[in-house]
């Protein structure tokens, strides 16, 4: 939402800030300026190097949307680019403003654009910096933004209907693990005496129960740090290539995830390859940039085995042929399409139909997967809430009996 409200802001003030900067090209300030003014010129690429390892970690997608796009949009209007990421600038806020800043000031010092933003990778990745290089070499960086804040904004939507997809089971499953756990580990002990006083005959029900708040209450802190620690372990081994290969495999022969993750592979492939091709990029430069973006590693490999053969003189389609055999990772269908565009000469449109098939697909699956999990978690969650509810209140009525 926060993104969105700045987005909206930054349109309304953009014609101002273009006509404010107009203003200033016809009418330069006076070159006598006083120390103070050339202080404060000075201060934000001050202020841009010492924030120049402030993002660690990258920036989000919206971000390099928000970025590519109002960047796009001022160019068009005609300023240089100098004063057009100043312009951007001022419309960021934490180390995103930082970094622009100190690419500003190296476009200033007569490097082209994408060098700059090369020495930031961790912030801007390869299709980024070629999309930005291709628009220099062409003289069309406008265009070329723009492609690419189409691209990015469709992969944002692409991540976030799975993420959403993802994200209800995940939260009612936790929640249903919680309420048993804390009804376990809390309501249960309490109860243990009074069961037991009166000798009772306990239903499996609350025996189950009983044995699971019996060993949350002695090793329940053994059991969250472990937990912890096994997540922790987890993304860190996630982080290495062999482990992460071995994960995504997994991940595309999963019944339901598998069909999604494959859907949204080709989506990227397809989408991220026709939008260089359409820029003009050489296709040899177009599939390395694109097994870059992708981060699906068996499709990293098939990538590069196509990017090996077409670069001997044979067609995507022939590469696909024998880099992907099994036609397990790029179906017949695309198969088709592609080889339709390579007749004809029109290879990019063929891959962006192909993106946009896709992308329908993933919103299709998700919709479909969100409906069909629906009645199956309000199964477990009733399973759930009457097991509880029979181990408590059996005992309980045995009790009575037992007082009467």
């Amino acid at each position: 939402m926060e993104k969105d409200k700045l987005q909206i802001e930054t349109e309304k003030k953009l014609p101002e800030e273009v006509d404010k900067s107009a203003a200033i090209a016809e009418n330069p300030p006076p070159k006598n300026q006083p120390e103070e003014s050339k202080e404060s010129e000075k201060e934000p690429k001050e202020k841009a190097k010492r924030g120049k390892n402030f993002l660690l970690f990258g920036i989000s997608l919206n971000e390099k949307v928000f970025l590519a796009k109002h960047l796009s949009t001022i160019l068009k209007a005609g300023m240089d680019l100098p004063e057009s990421l100043r312009i951007v600038q001022r419309q960021l806020h934490g180390g995103l403003k930082n970094v622009l800043g100190d690419v500003s000031a190296k476009v200033e010092g007569g490097k082209s654009l994408n060098v700059a933003l090369s020495e930031y990778p961790n912030v801007f990745d390869p299709l980024f910096i070629n999309m930005v290089k291709v628009g220099e070499k062409s003289g069309t960086l406008d265009q070329s933004l723009h492609y690419l804040s189409i691209q990015l904004s469709k992969d944002a939507k692409l991540i976030s209907k799975v993420k959403s997809a993802a994200l209800y089971p995940l939260i009612v499953l936790s929640a249903a693990v919680v309420v048993g756990g804390g009804v376990s580990y809390f309501v249960l002990p309490k109860l243990t005496k009074l069961f037991t006083s009166f000798k009772a005959d306990l239903p499996l029900a609350t025996k189950i129960l009983l044995a699971i708040s019996n060993n949350l209450q002695h090793y329940g802190l053994w059991w969250l740090a472990g937990i912890i620690l096994a997540i922790i372990l987890f993304s860190v081994l996630l982080r290495v290539r062999f482990f992460r290969a071995i994960w995504n495999n997994v991940t595309l022969h999963t019944p339901v995830a598998g069909k999604i993750i494959i859907s949204l592979n080709l989506a990227r492939f397809s989408l991220t390859l026709g939008t260089l091709l359409k820029s003009g990029v050489a296709i040899d430069d177009a599939l390395g940039i694109t097994k870059e973006a992708i981060t699906s590693i068996p499709y990293q490999k098939t990538i590069k085995m196509v990017l090996d053969t077409v670069s001997t003189g044979k067609t995507i389609t022939e590469s696909l042929d024998q880099a992907d055999r099994r036609k397990r990772l790029f179906p017949p269908t695309v198969r088709a399409m592609i080889d339709v565009g390579e007749r004809t000469g029109s290879l990019y449109n063929s891959l962006l139909y192909i993106s946009e098939f896709y992308e329908e697909e993933v919103d299709n699956m998700t919709k479909d997967m969100a409906t069909t999990l629906e009645p199956i978690l309000l199964l477990i969650i009733a399973f759930v809430v009457a097991f509880v509810a029979i181990a408590i209140i059996s005992p309980m009525y045995q009790v009575l009996n037992v007082i009467k």
